[in-house]
């Protein structure tokens, strides 16, 4: 028995030390990379990005797949987006309203996808019934192409069905499994670069760029996909036009193409897939990638959350200024 028992610890030692630095880094791990990748950041950073953002959200979100009746409000200027439109008071939206001194609607798209889900709304005449006279469609750089030429202009806007509740299932011995696989570097969704500056507020990580790997979509772009989707945006403009609502088409970067050229690694490939976008005659496209590249060659840290995907607060306050001077220079 005695023996037994040595040779169970043997073994259940060594399982409750790592099922215990697993819970560590799950409880600890902060930002999206953070949770895919299972990388401890620590919470002094996420503290340090909270302390200095707008402490008022002037922001209206509004459900688009409500089953209450979708009320778009009385404000000018309505914004539908992805993840990046999305982070609530320190949103661009949030530092938008401030700057223009009224409150912005930001409807959340559900799983339609921003596109279509806008489309639907124009269709459905809810959104030309409403006061919006501006319409801000953010889209993050690496789905533009693929949006684009997906797009549906016959939608409607329709009210899902009503889903049942379903009984929470405990995804800790998955989470724990992927865990082990990630430590061991398999399959691992965050690749590591090595940056030639101090890009982020760190003390371990400054010169270092964590990047999901869905920001390489550009890759498996075909010129045939660009021109299908320089055609579309050019008629989801027109859409917008009929309507009387003026279209600002935001691409948020990705963090990769803003990070690109300060990476050590000059091999490394260059996104140039939407360099089309300020070709497109009569569309108002606003690309964040320049500006948020000239933040960073100009000494900004944090542009870009070290431990996330997204933009910091940073950047959102400096894409509300770009928008709110082209809403300026629009006369509205």
């Amino acid at each position: 028995m005695k023996k037994f028992i040595i040779k169970s610890l043997f073994y259940f030692i060594p399982f409750l030390c790592v099922y215990g630095i697993y819970m560590f880094v799950q409880t600890s791990t902060t930002g999206d990379i953070g949770r895919l990748g299972k990388i401890f950041f620590g919470k002094e950073y996420v503290q340090y990005l909270r302390k200095n953002y707008l402490k008022k959200n002037l922001t209206i979100d509004t459900l688009i797949v409500s089953h209450e009746k979708l009320q778009i409000g009385d404000s000018k200027v309505c914004t539908i987006g992805d993840s990046f439109s999305a982070q609530g008071i320190f949103g661009y939206q949030n530092y938008l309203a401030h700057l223009l001194g009224f409150k912005v609607i930001n409807i959340l798209r559900g799983d339609k996808g921003q596109t279509n889900a806008a489309i639907a709304l124009l269709n459905s005449e809810i959104i030309d019934s409403s006061n919006c006279r501006i319409f801000i469609l953010s889209v993050v750089d690496r789905n533009v192409i693929e949006q684009l030429n997906k797009i549906n202009f016959g939608i409607l806007y329709k009210k899902p069905p009503l889903k049942e509740n379903k009984k929470n299932i405990n995804y800790s011995l998955h989470d724990f499994s992927s865990f082990i696989r990630l430590k061991f570097n398999y399959d691992n969704p965050i690749f590591e670069y090595d940056l030639k500056q101090e890009c982020f507020t760190h003390s371990r990580y400054s010169k270092t760029l964590f990047n999901y790997n869905e920001n390489m979509k550009f890759l498996n772009t075909s010129n045939t996909d660009i021109a299908k989707a320089k055609k579309n945006l050019t008629l989801l403009n027109e859409k917008f036009q009929e309507k009387g609502v003026k279209l600002i088409y935001l691409v948020a970067a990705d963090k990769y193409d803003v990070y690109r050229p300060f990476m050590v690694d000059n091999s490394l490939p260059i996104d140039t897939t939407t360099n089309w976008l300020s070709d497109v005659s009569d569309v108002f496209v606003i690309d964040t990638k320049p500006m948020l590249q000239e933040m960073v060659k100009n000494g900004e840290k944090d542009v870009y959350m070290l431990n996330d995907t997204h933009w910091s607060y940073k950047a959102s306050e400096a894409v509300a200024r770009k928008l709110a001077h082209a809403i300026d220079s629009l006369g509205f």
